[in-house]
């Protein structure tokens, strides 16, 4: 084989593994959620389950946000992520004040199923309760209160 054709496919090898990456997300740079309570358990993640008192939550834990370091293996990263699971389309207020003007607190994250998603200072982790206020429907109203209570 003369050095052109070997050059030639050298680079063709070279530009045909560079290529098979560019679709892939790069899953070290995006912070994770795992997508259910026991896959944040068995990712060494998980902190604490909440009990809501309103059917329209289907689940709500806290995990310390994380990422996958270079090899695959998770790396944990600094704060306390509430996540919620909601059957229909809603947003949550901090305050009824915040809530009644339509103003939320959060952003909807999509990963399969929709997660409202909060910040929480370890105070805030230490509480039994967590109150939310509920807005959502046609007229985006508020709706009324969300306690979430830890499990034990």
């Amino acid at each position: 084989m003369n050095k052109k054709t070997r050059n030639i496919l050298a680079c063709v090898f070279l530009l045909g593994m560079v290529g098979c990456n560019i679709d892939i997300p790069d899953r070290t740079l995006s912070t994770q959620i795992s997508e259910t309570i026991e896959e944040s358990k068995a990712n060494g993640v998980f902190l604490a389950e909440y009990r809501p008192n309103r059917e329209i939550i289907k689940k709500a834990w806290v995990e310390i946000p994380w990422v996958y370091d270079t090899l695959g293996n998770i790396k944990k990263q600094g704060g306390n992520e509430l996540y919620i699971e909601a059957i229909d389309s809603i947003g949550l207020s901090r305050t009824w004040e915040r809530c009644m003007n339509g103003d939320t607190s959060n952003g909807n994250f999509s990963m399969g199923a929709d997660y409202l998603i909060f910040e929480l200072t370890e105070e805030e982790l230490s509480k039994d309760t967590l109150i939310y206020y509920i807005y959502g429907g046609k007229k985006r109203k508020c709706m009324g209160e969300l306690q979430l209570i830890k499990k034990k």
